[in-house]
């Protein structure tokens, strides 16, 4: 049966850590109390409790045998192991120590080093060692030659802490980190023209299989490289060369969204791509007022022409000048609500510009005549609505905006509502990266959202109660979409666990 768990906005995972109630304690002495003239103790105890740390970074079992090392500042070192009960016991002269510790197997243990002060009375402190695993595979290229000194990474699901190896002359390269979940992908040999994949030969992260190294090894993660060809040039307005405006590309060989790169301080942007047919579409920086740019030199996709990415090519885009739609965007109260992205598209979407308010609320975006639609992403955690102007729920019902040859200005006022937050996984706890949830009733969508690569959503809704629909990513495609109803009286939060299509 398909788990649901509602709970109230607010309410905590409670993460247990050890109660230090003997080993940990810090001594009390239950002599007369020291006089002001008093000298300060000449050893103190530092008591190390040694546990295994879970992938939640909550505690695990003590690691009896656990060594653990104390070093002072001029590098002198104690060590000892770990007792039954996980702890280590040490007496020590009063100063700053580097604390050493491996688990009783370093093969099956991450270490730890951390600086502890053991000066104004006995100490203790808990230490979690998460477990070793290890991600391998191969890298090859798409003929079956092994690539030697190709970079492969892993990506944590909810951390920022990449690990990285090199792949050797067999081409095999083998990761270690914490236990965890992660993606992995490849970049090849710098120089090596190869073009970068993600596991499962995915281009994009979101569409990368979840690997779980929370309590094994992951092998056998191989991937297969394709030559690629570079697309280099510069971006320009009226001449000028600009910083950070994107060159973006979308193959027509499959659906897969494009993928940008950002020019450099000369205006210079390089694409390694695989060969075949492109859409190309040049885009200024949000402070320089200039419009997008299709090739070949038109201002809407409808008329744009493929670009045939054969070979390496050159490609220089002079970015026309154009009007602005221009405004501030403020709350209810006329307060000023910064960091929220404004976007306009066609009222047939014909390529979405976003850009965002300044602290004072200022926005600004420059685009072709014609008439629009504008949409509001508030911040995130903000408990704002993302609307279309103005206030409507969806684009077919937003009030259109008339944009000629000269500035137009619109002014936004956002509105609170309700928060709805959650994950969105499968019966083995992994997430379902890019799922989507609709809110609204069986005809119509009041709002909806997308989960994260850690498979959480968040999204504002005005109060009340509503029908979702959730439908499972497309990648890897293995699990079952849901309804179910829901109060959204008040904040809630949502846990969603889908089922697999065959059990």
């Amino acid at each position: 049966m398909t788990l649901l768990s509602l709970r109230r906005s607010g309410a905590g995972l409670m993460r247990l850590l050890p109660l230090l109630l003997t080993a940990c304690v810090a001594s009390q002495s239950t002599g007369p109390a020291a006089s002001p003239t008093t000298a300060s103790p000449s050893q103190l105890a530092l008591r190390v409790l040694v546990t295994g740390l879970t992938d939640r970074d909550t505690t695990g079992p003590p690691l009896p045998g656990a060594h653990v090392c104390a070093a002072t500042p001029h590098g002198e070192e104690r060590c000892t192991d770990a007792a039954k009960d996980g702890t280590a016991t040490f007496t020590l002269a009063p100063t700053t120590y580097l604390l050493r510790v491996e688990g009783p197997d370093p093969t099956r243990w991450m270490p730890d080093r951390r600086v502890i002060d053991v000066t104004g009375a006995d100490t203790a402190v808990w230490i979690g060692l998460p477990a070793r695993i290890r991600i391998s595979g191969v890298v090859k290229t798409d003929a079956g030659a092994p690539v030697a000194r190709a970079q492969a990474c892993a990506h944590p699901i909810t951390r920022v802490d990449v690990v990285c190896a090199r792949s050797g002359a067999d081409g095999k390269y083998t990761i270690e980190g914490r236990a965890d979940l992660y993606r992995a992908d490849v970049e090849g040999p710098p120089g090596g023209k190869l073009v970068p994949q993600w596991a499962g030969g995915a281009t994009f992260e979101d569409n990368s299989p979840v690997l779980d190294a929370r309590t094994e090894d992951v092998p056998d993660v191989d991937f297969a490289l394709a030559a690629g060809v570079v697309l280099h040039g510069t971006v320009r307005v009226n001449g000028a060369t600009i910083e950070d405006a994107q060159l973006c590309t979308s193959t027509l060989a499959a659906p897969i969204g494009w993928q940008c790169e950002r020019t450099d301080k000369h205006g210079a942007y390089s694409a390694l791509r695989a060969p075949g047919d492109y859409w190309v579409w040049a885009l200024p920086p949000d402070r320089v007022r200039a419009t997008g740019l299709w090739y070949n030199r038109v201002l809407t996709g409808v008329d744009a022409t493929a670009f045939d990415l054969s070979a390496d090519s050159t490609l220089d885009m002079n970015l026309p000048n154009g009007p602005q739609i221009a405004g501030h965007v403020r709350n209810e109260a006329g307060e000023p609500v910064p960091d929220a992205f404004v976007c306009v598209d066609t009222p047939f979407p014909s390529g979405r510009i976003c850009r965002p308010s300044g602290f004072d609320g200022a926005y600004t975006v420059t685009t072709r005549p014609s008439t629009y639609v504008i949409s509001v992403i508030p911040p995130a955690g903000s408990g704002y609505l993302a609307e279309y102007w103005s206030h409507k729920r969806n684009w077919v019902e937003a009030d259109a905006v008339r944009l000629g040859t000269g500035d137009t200005q619109v002014d936004l006022v956002l509105r609170r509502g309700v928060s709805v937050k959650g994950t969105i996984k499968d019966k083995r706890g992994l997430p379902a990266v890019s799922a989507t949830i609709n809110f609204g009733d069986p005809r119509t969508v009041e709002a909806a959202a997308a989960t994260d690569e850690a498979g959480v959503f968040e999204v504002v809704v005005p109060a009340g109660k509503y029908h979702v629909d959730v439908f499972p990513p497309r990648f890897p495609g293995n699990l079952v979409g849901r309804e179910m109803e829901i109060d959204a009286s008040g904040a809630v939060e949502i846990d969603i666990v889908l089922e697999d299509i065959a059990p």
